[in-house]
Formats: C-alpha cells, sequence, structure tokens
C-alpha cells in the first residue's frame, strides 16, 4: 500500500471526526455561530498530514483503528486549527488554505458592529483558545494509553519554542553576529516542522499501538524527514523552480530559512533583509543576491543528505506498514 492509498482509506473518517469533536464539546451558548465558524476553518481543504500519520503510527504498531483512535486524529487536526489561526495573526496573513484567514474574516463580519479596529484579531485569538479546549474536553472523554498527555504535552511545548524562536530571529538586528556559528533555520524546522507535524503525531499513535514503541529510532528516521521537508518548502516557497517566480512572503518577513543560513552574504544583505519595511527595488536585490549566494544548492546538499539518512534509518526498524511511510516520505522528497 501506497500513501496515497492509505490516506483515501481513512481521510473520511478523520473529517467526520472533526466535525463530531467540535460539535460534541462546544458547549451551546449564544456564540454557536462563531463555533460553526471555527468548525468551517477546521474543515477547509488541506492534506491532514498530522491525523494521518497518527492513524499510520497506531497501526504500524498494532492497534485496531477504531472509532476512539480516529477521535484522537480529529483532535490534533483541531489543534492544528488552533495553532494556524494564532500563527495568522502573529504573521498578519489574510489568507490560509486559499480561504481568509480567521482574524480577517471576522473583521469584515463585524467591522460595520464595532469602532475596535482589531475586533478580527481579539475574536480569533479567543476563539483559537476556544478550540484548543474543545480539543481537551474531546480527550477528556477518552480513554488514552499512559504517557500519552505528557507526550501529547511535550509535542504543543517544543512547537511553541520553536515559535519563539521564529519571533525571536525573524526581523533580527543583530542576526549576522551568530549568522556563521549557528543554523538556526534548521532548529526551528526542527521543532515546528520536523517534531509537531511528523514525529509527535506518529508517535503518539504509535502508543495505542501492541508493542513497545522505540522512540529514538522512530526519532531517527522522522526529524530528518521533517528537516529536509522543511528545507525544501523554504526552497519552493521563496522560488517556484517551474515558473520561475518568487513567492515574496518570507523575504517580506525577514524569516530566517534555509536560504539565509546555507548562503554568502555581505551586511549590507543581511540590513536590507532583516528591514520590516522594503522597497520594491530592495526585494529584487534580495532575491537576486539569494540566487547568487549558492544557498539553494547547497540547501539542496544538506535536504538529500537528511533524505538519505531517514530512509537508512527506516530500513533498521521493524514496523508494519513499513512501505506506506517509506513511501510518503518518498513523496516529501520529489511533490
Amino acid at each position: 500500500m501506497d500513501f496515497e492509498v492509505f490516506r483515501n482509506v481513512h481521510i473520511k473518517y478523520i473529517e467526520k471526526n472533526i466535525e463530531e469533536v467540535i460539535d460534541e464539546n462546544k458547549l451551546t451558548n449564544s456564540q454557536d455561530y462563531l463555533v460553526d465558524e471555527l468548525k468551517l476553518f477546521c474543515l477547509r481543504s488541506g492534506k491532514r498530514i498530522r491525523p494521518l500519520l497518527f492513524l499510520l503510527g497506531a497501526e504500524s504498531f498494532g492497534a485496531k483503528i477504531d472509532e476512539r483512535i480516529y477521535k484522537v486524529s480529529a483532535v490534533i487536526e483541531v489543534m492544528h486549527s488552533f495553532l494556524l489561526i494564532h500563527d495568522d495573526i502573529m504573521d498578519q496573513s489574510d489568507k490560509r488554505r486559499g480561504l481568509p484567514s480567521m482574524h480577517s474574516l471576522l473583521y469584515e463580519k463585524f467591522k460595520d458592529l464595532n469602532f475596535n479596529p482589531r475586533i478580527g484579531e481579539n475574536l480569533a485569538l479567543v476563539l483559537g483558545d476556544v478550540l484548543f479546549f474543545i480539543a481537551l474536553r474531546a480527550l477528556s472523554k477518552l480513554e488514552l494509553p499512559n504517557g500519552f498527555l505528557k507526550d501529547f504535552s511535550e509535542c504543543y511545548i517544543n512547537t511553541g519554542y520553536g515559535q519563539i524562536l521564529d519571533v525571536i530571529y525573524s526581523m533580527n538586528k543583530k542576526y549576522k553576529e551568530i549568522f556563521e556559528e549557528k543554523k538556526i533555520s534548521l532548529e526551528i524546522s526542527k521543532l515546528k516542522t520536523a517534531y509537531y507535524t511528523f514525529f509527535y503525531p506518529f508517535y503518539l499513535g504509535a502508543l495505542f499501538g501492541k508493542r513497545n514503541v522505540p522512540r529514538r529510532d522512530l526519532e531517527g528516521v522522522l526529524i530528518p524527514a521533517g528537516i529536509a521537508f522543511q528545507i525544501r518548502d523554504d526552497i519552493l516557497s521563496t522560488f517556484d523552480e517551474n515558473s520561475g517566480k518568487s513567492n515574496l512572503s518570507d523575504i517580506l518577513e525577514g524569516k530566517v530559512t534555509a536560504l539565509i543560513d546555507f548562503g554568502k552574504y555581505d551586511d549590507n544583505f543581511f540590513e536590507m533583509y532583516f528591514k520590516p519595511r522594503k522597497t520594491d527595488k530592495e526585494i529584487g536585490f534580495i532575491i537576486d543576491a539569494i540566487r547568487k549566494s549558492g544557498a539553494v544548492e547547497s540547501a539542496k546538499i544538506v535536504m538529500n543528505e537528511l533524505f538519505e539518512l531517514s530512509l537508512k534509518n527506516l530500513e533498521k526498524i521493524d514496523i508494519k506498514n513499513k512501505e506506506v511511510l517509506m513511501d510518503l516520505i518518498l513523496r516529501l522528497r520529489r511533490d
């Protein structure tokens, strides 16, 4: 079985349980219509990689995929939506999955009823918090493996630390001073992508299985794959190699990505890149400097080494559905 077949088997049950998790745990109140907006937000089209990896982890370690396990997979996707709502506010993103971000949507809904210019952000923050507690309430009703909540919490604590690094080093005034000593982008990728998106969902699912879970062995597979995926995403997020066009969001926000850590730049570049506001001429200069810096080529070497390490480590472990996980890693490499 490949990963796409695995996805097709489970995706409709994930979607069904996302809806049920929210409906069954929102508590009846006069703000139900706003919680309905949350549900629509959670059900927007997406890859559902985290709940799918959770189910794959459970099945790989001998668990039977039943209603309880589907419910936890839905909770993991609901938690992801909670983080996206807050992330969009921090990044001032107007769009999410091709539609208005939650704070943009709520601003449009309430702008004619309220003088507060931040009404959308304020409501989105609170509704994100509501979504978080809806997820916890859903978990409280389920029989969970020993240690599950500890590891579940660790997932989101580490993700928070990754977000803190992202915030501190974006538009950083003194990044040049640490640039040659550390690859901050790799640490951010490890916490915000490798652990959050790949390792913890699979590992949390594995805890529902019938055998001991080799945490370090799974880290050896999923952490390199996750970091490699983020490096690839950093490249594609800035340069669409098929069209030759550039996406400016990382540049405009002064994000520390693999393209910054793996390129060779002078002081003038760093001063310009981390400015909060950039002219069109400066953006053009930055894009040209990144192209000439060797960053793409150097980042691709590291990316491919990490993918190879992940696949090599996967060969060493004995799990059911190994071919599904291998297919996913290969898809991450080429998609």
